[in-house]
């Protein structure tokens, strides 16, 4: 599944209810970072995947991934969802106990379910982020009367900016062609998250010229954009008949 990453990825307060799970499953994307516990929760069809995370956790190749499910139905990811009464906690207390250096399936909380297969490794992202080590990018209401890095975050988390640009173009000497100096609001926010300290943003506001951010490294100008306050689309959907039946 190619999910976009930390910028598009939603924030739910917990999964420790029926509720919450039937409403997560419901997503057109059920793929969502999770305030307590920690972790992002991603349902492939038929696979439950965990990934657990911690306020730290810069690198997503550091963080320890549960995958549990069956190549052939949900059911069975979805039997351990129940028998976990809907407990994202639970889940991840039982998991972290499983040896699995021995028989998986000697495990009291996966021994009842004889076609469910559960493995632990380390993830291959390394592009995501703790939600608590960046904080809460949610979109902006208004603009904010004195701008730093963060609000700069929030804006591209959310798709809320206009005309980003390479601001190394105007330099004398710059001989990079413009394919080659196009920056991803993706990569961009990204750098900025991993290395705060070494940005800065100033608004400029000119008689002959559009309100804009320019976005410096290390003194350096680098970037501009346009902030654009229009509201993210909502991204929830209702599923149909693919989930109704694991509703009992």
């Amino acid at each position: 599944m190619n999910i976009p990453l930390s910028m598009n990825i939603r924030h739910l307060p917990h999964l420790n209810d029926r509720d919450a799970w039937i409403s997560f499953c419901q997503r057109e994307q059920p793929y969502c970072f999770i305030a307590s516990p920690e972790a992002l929760v991603d349902f492939q069809t038929t696979y439950l995947l965990i990934t657990l995370l911690e306020g730290k956790t810069r690198n997503g190749k550091a963080a320890l991934k549960y995958s549990i499910g069956s190549r052939t139905s949900m059911e069975p990811a979805w039997r351990f969802i129940k028998a976990c009464d809907f407990n994202l906690q639970l889940m991840i207390d039982g998991l972290n106990q499983v040896d699995f250096n021995g028989n998986v399936r000697d495990n009291s909380l996966l021994k009842a379910h004889t076609d469910l297969t559960v493995r632990k490794f380390f993830s291959k992202d390394k592009n995501i982020v703790s939600p608590s080590h960046m904080g809460l990018l949610s979109p902006m209401q208004r603009l904010p009367e004195v701008w730093n890095i963060a609000g700069v975050c929030r804006l591209l988390a959310n798709q809320q900016f206009s005309h980003l640009e390479n601001q190394q173009l105007a330099l004398p000497g710059n001989h990079q062609t413009v394919s080659a100096a196009v920056i991803s609001p993706k990569t961009l926010l990204l750098d900025l998250l991993n290395a705060p300290h070494e940005w800065q943003v100033r608004p400029v506001s000119l008689a002959n010229t559009p309100f804009h951010l320019r976005i410096f490294h290390k003194g350096q100008p680098r970037y501009s954009l346009r902030p654009n306050l229009n509201q993210p689309e909502p991204r929830m959907h209702q599923r149909g008949s693919h989930w109704h039946n694991l509703d009992h």
